[in-house]
């Protein structure tokens, strides 16, 4: 994997680990995942004002931004929900770890990628290390635990992130990546919106949008969410979606030392010695072709 792509997914992988903390932080997650996503859209409205009237969308560019949007909207659906019942920690390395795998075989069948051998170890280390910081040491029935609610929501998450990145690697070759990510957003916020309104005013409330804390997290969220975002679709102009999506994973790094350390959940030694194994696939990935 080249460096320039690889450079871009390392930023992006802080940014999105930071949105993620930000979000599992709130007292209500899926609201805060709405408030951030509102605000992305009206932080980056004057970038995306500019662009748009000299954009090139070739023919059949929409179809992939709204197929797109309705798998975004269904991925933050799903992530909210997982937040709501687990950890940080247990969550995200889980949501975020069961996405290459699968991103292998559906690259495969529908973009005609081909994996090397060594691009193949880097995938299941990194695969490995998530499975590791997931599960606890030694415990009995603890694949049963793929059956609790946060890990059903997590692993829906994962389905979702490697479907709608093998559609967003085919679309942002019609749509400029800036152009793609910005419409995309639009959409999902859209057809999340009813949603969000049925579940009434209470769970904004929590927010505290208010007050000028509340408010700069929304906002920090939305910078870092599109920025994450809109840096991978770069990367997947120069590299192969397979390898972009493992080489995300170095964020299950920072996510579980934000959740062990900042929010102080439990189990710091096996989710960091899991961490470690994702860094040793991101190795094998970063020389692998």
């Amino acid at each position: 994997m080249d460096i320039l792509p690889l450079g871009l997914i390392l930023i992006a992988a802080f940014l999105h680990a930071f949105w993620n903390f930000i979000a599992k932080g709130a007292a209500e997650p899926r609201a805060m995942l709405s408030a951030a996503l509102w605000a992305s859209l009206i932080l980056y409205a004057p970038l995306f004002a500019y662009r748009f009237p000299s954009a090139e969308i070739a023919p059949g560019g929409w179809y992939f931004i709204l197929a797109t949007g309705v798998l975004h909207a269904l991925y933050f659906y799903a992530l909210g929900r997982a937040y709501g019942a687990g950890d940080l920690s247990r969550v995200y390395p889980l949501a975020r770890g069961s996405a290459p795998i699968l991103v292998v075989g559906i690259a495969a069948v529908f973009l005609g990628e081909r994996v090397s051998a060594s691009g193949s170890a880097g995938i299941l280390l990194v695969v490995a290390g998530v499975l590791i910081s997931y599960f606890p040491s030694g415990g009995e029935g603890s694949f049963r635990q793929l059956w609790a609610p946060e890990a059903r929501w997590a692993l829906a998450t994962g389905l979702v992130t490697a479907t709608y990145s093998v559609v967003d690697k085919a679309g942002v070759t019609r749509v400029p990546p800036d152009v793609y990510i910005y419409l995309m957003f639009l959409c999902t916020a859209l057809f999340l919106l009813p949603a969000e309104l049925t579940r009434g005013r209470e769970a904004l409330a929590g927010l505290r949008l208010g007050e000028r804390k509340g408010l700069l997290r929304a906002a920090a969220g939305g910078v870092c969410m599109m920025g994450a975002y809109g840096l991978v679709l770069y990367a997947m102009r120069l590299s192969m979606v397979s390898y972009v999506v493992a080489a995300q994973e170095v964020s299950v790094v920072i996510g579980a030392a934000l959740g062990v350390f900042v929010l102080k959940e439990g189990g710091g030694r096996q989710k960091l010695s899991g961490a470690a194994l994702v860094v040793a696939g991101l190795v094998l990935l970063a020389i692998s072709k």
